[in-house]
């Protein structure tokens, strides 16, 4: 016994399918040609902090009601977020400029690698958070210096607790 025989995969009437089966495809019957049948990229272009906030809001759901933490969401040279996003727990109350240093050399690698001329949102999240106090005005300067110093370009700052969140810098 072969394999076709076996399997059944091509037997003799194989391809007496008449009907369309790709017909129903919506992409298909776009008119504009191939480079228009695909779907636009995931992830709109941000375009304001709210739009930053809405994102991070997003990521961070229940995590708000935390303990403190630092979110990254890595965007591209077109302002598009990319499948990158760094959440690191465990931060202390009071900005160690080290730790940012460190972040910002991680976050600046995995800019020139995967997405070239993109940039960075930071969020600063802790359950009494959302606003502007001693957590977020120690860590703001401290990231924004780390991020010149390494060449990576802050596109916005968040605030981020249980109940408030508001854009620091955009």
């Amino acid at each position: 016994m072969t394999e076709r025989e076996d399997h059944g995969w091509f037997d003799d009437d194989w391809d007496d399918d008449t009907g369309d089966q790709w017909a129903d495809v919506p992409w298909v019957l776009d008119v504009d040609g191939p480079d228009h049948d695909l779907p636009d990229p995931p992830g709109a272009p941000l375009r304001s902090g709210g739009d930053a906030l809405a994102v991070l809001l997003d990521l961070v759901g229940p995590e708000r009601s935390g303990p403190p933490a630092l979110w990254f969401v890595l965007l591209d040279a077109d302002d598009r977020t990319i499948p990158v996003v760094l959440p690191i727990t465990d931060v202390p109350l009071r900005a160690d400029p080290a730790v940012a240093r460190r972040l910002a050399a991680v976050l600046a690698s995995v800019l020139a690698s995967d997405a070239p001329g993109g940039s960075v949102v930071v969020g600063l999240v802790r359950a009494a958070g959302g606003d502007r106090g001693a957590f977020e005005a120690s860590w703001v300067p401290a990231v924004r210096d780390a991020a010149d110093d390494a060449g990576v370009r802050l596109w916005s700052v968040v605030a981020i607790g249980q109940s408030r969140a508001r854009v620091l810098e955009w």
